[in-house]
């Protein structure tokens, strides 16, 4: 009987196909934009994410996720941090683990399967990292009302990822496939978008990721906008801040809106020990 040394000195890796693995990811923040004249209407906040146009076949073109194909001397972790650092430039940021994306067709080129993570920032605390040009773009996500439709959008363009299925528990998105057709973005990224936006929804009610959309100082009002963009919904104020009073904690300052009173501003209150 031979041992397993041999084993492997004799093993031949060709005898099996390899799949090309890639790492995909899907990159959010919160942007805020003043949506009108009045001098009483305050800053709007929306759901952005990162995407870039292909400069190659295929989807040549085509607005999609950074990505990258995975070397064999890298970890999944350390590629997906290097599609961050050399296409965004940017550095020490949230990153998790989304899904892994294996249809077999879902690559006109070979059979790839993407290794999808999730990453979630605030713009401002990155200076000119990420920052928008001809190839780069921060779209801005709108879910129609029947939730049937993901509409992406930024300066003239308008991308549209239908929405085949959707499954709702306690009103929020918990699943939802693509239709067939063609959902305008490279590959399968409108699906690993939904997929990403789904998971960030889910994650509001149990974990502390939404800080990481902040900035290190907000308002209460400004923190329960980021929350009903996210979920799709309005939420009572009241309510809001009970859920919330055990994960802030006031800075003393203030801040003074455009025609309002001033607010207090919190910062998240870090669990000690």
């Amino acid at each position: 009987m031979s041992d397993e040394k041999d084993f492997l000195d004799q093993y031949d890796p060709s005898a099996f196909e390899r799949p090309s693995v890639t790492a995909d990811t899907v990159i959010f923040s919160i942007d805020a934009e003043l949506r009108s004249a009045n001098y009483r209407k305050l800053e709007q906040q929306k759901l952005t994410v990162l995407l870039l146009k292909r400069e190659a076949h295929p989807h040549q073109g085509r607005w999609g996720l950074p990505g990258s194909f995975i070397s064999l001397d890298e970890t999944l972790e350390e590629a997906a941090g290097r599609v961050v650092r050399d296409k965004t430039r940017l550095q020490d940021i949230y990153l998790e683990q989304l899904y892994t994306f294996g249809a077999v067709d879902r690559d006109p080129r070979t059979r790839v399967i993407s290794c999808a993570y999730m990453a979630l920032i605030n713009r401002a605390d990155h200076g000119g990292a990420a920052a928008e040009d001809e190839n780069t773009g921060w779209f801005e996500l709108d879910m129609s009302a029947d939730g049937r439709e993901l509409t992406l959008l930024h300066g003239d363009e308008r991308l549209i990822v239908p929405v085949e299925r959707l499954e709702v528990k306690n009103g929020r998105l918990v699943n939802s496939q693509l239709q067939a057709g063609d959902n305008q973005l490279a590959f399968d990224h409108g699906q690993i978008l939904l997929e990403a936006l789904g998971r960030l929804r889910g994650k509001l009610d149990y974990t502390d990721i939404v800080f990481n959309l902040m900035p290190d100082e907000f308002s209460i009002g400004q923190l329960q906008q980021v929350f009903e963009i996210i979920w799709g919904e309005k939420l009572f104020a009241a309510a809001f801040r009970r859920k919330i009073a055990d994960k802030i904690e006031e800075t003393g300052s203030l801040v003074k809106d455009k025609g309002h009173r001033p607010s207090r501003l919190f910062r998240f209150k870090h669990s000690q020990g």
